[in-house]
């Protein structure tokens, strides 16, 4: 499953806002009634990110482990019995534990502001997950305990059908949370970059853009196999490859001005981007790789012997190695906010 990396907008839009109260709260020249209205406008968009940042959390946190559950049962239970697939000496099913996410979404879906199109999805989301706790713990307990001995696979049967339609419920709704998330990503991110750039924030702005250039330029590489390489617009993945060594370069001339990083980003540590950059560095390196890969008949050759033989994760260059770096740029962006 693709995971959605959202978090670096989110730090992004709240910083946005922050400052807007700062000024609200710091300037001596607008009315009070102005700075009553922008702190207003800024504690609403402050509450709109709290509760998005609530949808972000089940999405990252608690999908991939539902799903990663359901995949275990579908390897392991005949859907239409209920009973193991094959028999086996010894079985695991991963219960699950009640999640802070969804306390959190329980606590904050009904409260203003409304997010229709994520709000819409909650109830689903939260009353299934909670009704698959138990009969899905039940599950993990039985076939732990090898209680199959005892009645021939009955009462496990009896619990998987329980905890079956909770998890498919729950599955299905994420599926509708995941693109929605996506389309609000993009809508703040774009909002939120046009503010930096329109207020000489260009430390902020190049940092956002090099992310949502990264996403943009690895989009195409989730969810595809080696055999589909030559389906990809090398032109547009060049274009895009190009857009980031160019929000790079701007992002580390513009943090040698200690004071602009300091009024920027509120830092003033030497050297506090060396992780930032390997990662863009390594982003960029397996980036040109998979392309000269899939360009030179030699090296896609090799790779695909190794792949047929030994798997992808074996491959020198490959797609996974793209995607995977530009997670690691995304992550230690995040942690430059922190």
């Amino acid at each position: 499953m693709k995971r959605l990396h959202t978090l670096l907008l989110l730090i992004l839009v709240t910083t946005t806002f922050q400052s807007c109260k700062d000024e609200a709260n710091t300037s001596s020249n607008k009315k009070a009634s102005t700075n009553t209205n922008a702190i207003a406008v800024a504690d609403k968009n402050q509450a709109y990110i709290y509760k998005y940042n609530a949808y972000i959390a089940v999405w990252n946190d608690v999908t991939p482990r539902v799903k990663g559950t359901y995949a275990t049962l579908f390897d392991l239970i005949n859907d239409k019995t209920g009973r193991p697939l094959e028999y086996q000496d010894s079985y695991f099913i991963p219960s699950l534990i009640e999640s802070r996410a969804i306390v959190m979404l329980t606590d904050i879906v009904n409260q203003e502001p409304a997010i229709e199109e994520l709000d819409a999805l909650a109830p689903s989301l939260i009353s299934s997950y909670k009704e698959l706790l138990a009969p899905l713990k039940q599950l993990s307990e039985y076939y732990k305990l090898q209680s199959y001995t005892d009645d021939d696979f009955e009462k496990g049967a009896e619990l998987y059908f329980k905890a079956r339609e909770p998890i498919k419920k729950f599955i299905a709704s994420s599926d509708i949370l995941g693109p929605r998330l996506q389309e609000i990503d993009a809508r703040l991110l774009i909002k939120a970059l046009a503010e930096y750039k329109e207020k000489d924030k260009l430390l902020l702005y190049n940092k956002g853009m090099l992310v949502h250039s990264i996403k943009k330029h690895s989009a195409p590489l989730y969810g595809i196999s080696f055999q589909e390489y030559k389906n990809l617009n090398l032109q547009d993945y060049d274009q895009t490859l190009n857009d980031i060594i160019q929000y790079y370069t701007d992002f580390k001339a513009l943090a040698k001005d200690k004071e602009r990083l300091k009024k920027e980003m509120n830092i003033s540590r030497p050297a506090p981007f060396t992780i930032y950059y390997l990662a863009i560095d390594t982003y960029l390196k397996e980036a040109q790789n998979l392309k000269n890969t899939i360009l030179e008949a030699k090296k896609h050759a090799a790779m695909k012997s190794k792949v047929e033989r030994m798997g992808i994760q074996y491959a020198a260059a490959s797609h996974l190695k793209v995607t995977a770096a530009g997670e690691k740029v995304i992550s230690s962006s995040n942690a430059l906010n922190r």
